[in-house]
């Protein structure tokens, strides 16, 4: 494109427009996004063939992208930036462990915790630590196995199953919802001094997310009864797949020292 096509058409669209502030916004974060995916070295060498040709091209493609989105009766370009910013944090590729740790309190007062680490290769083996607190659950699955750790008795529980594993956890809805395109941006909120997205599932799940790395912050996960039982996450962490990472799915692994039991897994 030269100089005097960009002019020309950055012209007609001169015109104020009511969509313009989130027009504004989702350049911004479409322009962030692709200047984060090249690294510094090859930034500094575009800048140095012709710094202005390459961010009007930039813009002008980032421009008729959004066009095309905004007042079209779809969501937002701003906020459809948002999620997809989120369903990249959230949605890891392969070859990695996830790990994940929330903490809350329910309704009456007691805590609860989550904790759980899976990995992102098919059959997704999954190790998970959930419960009240004094009354942890610890279970893996890796697609042959599932397995139960009881404390009391330092005893792991095995038991033949072919399912893959699944997660039932807010995090995961998440995910499910933005990979549907059901997930909401319900505007930004302020917990704790912190200025956050808050997205919503059709679930009821609410989700908030860092401003700056969009990583999950709380979780509002509503209960059977009616209550909501806010999470706090308290880490949220990609690490490599290497032998070592892989005990982190075992629990025979983690309790080298616990006597194994085969047949049929004890009651939750």
């Amino acid at each position: 494109m030269r100089t005097d096509e960009l002019e020309r058409d950055l012209k007609t669209l001169a015109e104020r427009r009511a969509d313009d502030e989130r027009l504004r916004v989702a350049i911004r974060a479409m322009l962030g996004e692709q200047l984060e995916a090249h690294p510094k070295r090859r930034r500094r060498t575009l800048w140095a063939l012709g710094g202005a040709a390459v961010t009007a091209a930039t813009l002008a493609a980032a421009i008729v992208a959004l066009l095309g989105t905004v007042g079209s009766g779809g969501p937002a370009s701003a906020d459809a930036a948002i999620l997809a910013h989120v369903a990249r944090t959230i949605s890891p590729p392969a070859n990695l462990i996830v790990h994940v740790k929330e903490a809350g309190v329910q309704p009456d007062g007691t805590p609860v915790a989550v904790e759980w680490w899976q990995e992102t290769n098919p059959p997704y083996a999954l190790r998970l630590i959930k419960g009240r607190a004094g009354q942890l659950v610890e279970g893996a699955a890796d697609g042959t196995t599932s397995s139960r750790y009881d404390a009391g008795t330092n005893t792991i529980f095995q038991s033949p199953s072919s399912a893959p594993p699944t997660l039932v956890d807010p995090i995961e809805s998440v995910r499910a919802a933005l990979r549907d395109g059901t997930a909401q941006v319900a505007g930004s909120v302020r917990l704790d001094g912190r200025s956050l997205y808050k997205i919503e599932l059709p679930t009821g799940v609410v989700g908030y997310f860092d401003k700056n790395d969009y990583r999950p912050v709380y979780l509002d996960n509503p209960q059977h009864d009616g209550s909501v039982v806010r999470t706090k996450v308290l880490a949220y962490e990609e690490l490599p797949l290497t032998s070592e990472n892989e005990k982190l799915l075992s629990i025979t692994a983690q309790h080298p020292g616990a006597s194994v039991q085969t047949g049929s897994l004890p009651a939750k």
